[in-house]
């Protein structure tokens, strides 16, 4: 009996050690995995709406040569320099203000209205969300360019990003303070979210009866298996996902899976969906998209896929730019009063 009792406390420790190890080595792949910089990236500190430039070698969107044929890619057709713009702080949580540009030529003529956001990492400073913010404010629409927290001008509330879970609460909030203080109705408002802001997209509809369309560049749809994904993106073992996840909860007090995208997909229920996607995505697997896009369908949702075929991370707005600016144009055309 007394074997049996020393066993089993063995056991007993051994599970705690193990768990207790496995805790630490999450927290470190968590606390790294998911750190951002909370401040505009050097390269992008001089872009506005009216200059904006392309990355430079080796430090595009996407690694690897692919990139470096896009280096001073000439995108001055699509600056806005006649277009007045102005910086405007928006209030979405306690101490937490969320930096964004208001740009808003055609208010007089109409309230349609897109949020855009930027993907983890960079800022509404980057040239991949002023592009499309052109292609919009081309298009008719007036838009409002935000940095979420932890980035860029916003509040640095921990230097890390939530997977879109923080960040959608925060946009939800950010729908409100349009309908409150620029008299965007519902029904006006659409949202288009770049690569990580696509996932905060995403959630949206489930927090949100405020934004009537949601456009995403790429996007996921299991969230495990991209957070696995991500984790060997960052040179550790997939499995190791698990673990993150756990001291995520218990040392931070973030579910990263708190809101589901299956979930938010059923809250959208006839709202529009895009999906703008390239089939070479090394960032965010273009299969994701097929899944999410599946899944929509499978629940009646009204979902659009654009491919941009040997595409890869937010490449199409680049190699298809006018077909890109005509769907997202087109897609608000059609899904906002």
């Amino acid at each position: 009996m007394r074997k049996s009792r020393v066993i089993t406390s063995v056991a007993a420790g051994l599970v705690v050690l193990v768990a207790g190890g496995g805790l630490a080595v999450g927290d470190y792949i968590y606390t790294t995995g998911t750190k951002v910089n909370c401040a505009v990236n050097a390269d992008d500190l001089n872009h506005t709406p009216a200059e904006f430039y392309t990355a430079g070698k080796d430090n595009g969107p996407f690694p690897g040569e692919g990139w470096n044929k896009w280096v001073d890619y000439d995108l001055s057709s699509w600056w806005l320099t006649d277009v007045q713009y102005d910086e405007v702080k928006i209030p979405v949580a306690d101490g937490v203000e969320l930096a964004a540009w208001w740009i808003a030529p055609h208010l007089d003529e109409t309230k349609k209205t897109v949020i855009v956001t930027h993907g983890i990492g960079t800022s509404k400073q980057d040239f991949n969300t002023l592009l499309p913010t052109s292609m919009l404010v081309k298009g008719g629409y007036n838009v409002l360019l935000v940095d979420q927290r932890d980035a860029g001008e916003s509040t640095c509330v921990d230097g890390r990003h939530s997977a879109g879970q923080e960040e959608s609460s925060d946009f939800a909030e950010v729908a409100k303070w349009l309908n409150t203080e620029k008299g965007i109705p519902a029904s006006s408002l659409g949202m288009f979210g770049v690569s990580g802001g696509a996932i905060a997209t995403s959630l949206v509809p489930a927090k949100s009866d405020l934004v009537s369309a949601f456009a995403m560049e790429g996007t996921i749809f299991d969230f495990n298996a991209a957070a696995t994904q991500e984790v060997e993106f960052q040179g550790f073992p997939g499995f190791l996902w698990q673990f993150a996840q756990g001291a995520a909860i218990v040392f931070h007090g973030v579910n990263l899976a708190e809101t589901s995208v299956q979930s938010s997909i059923e809250k959208a229920e006839a709202r529009p969906m895009l999906i703008l996607h390239g089939d070479a995505d090394q960032r965010l697997k273009y299969q994701s998209s097929v899944d999410f896009y599946s899944y929509a369908k499978s629940v009646g949702a009204n979902i659009t896929l654009e491919t941009f075929a040997g595409a890869d991370h937010t490449e199409g707005m680049l190699s298809e730019t006018d077909r890109y600016a005509k769907a997202l144009v087109s897609f608000f055309d059609a899904s906002l009063k």
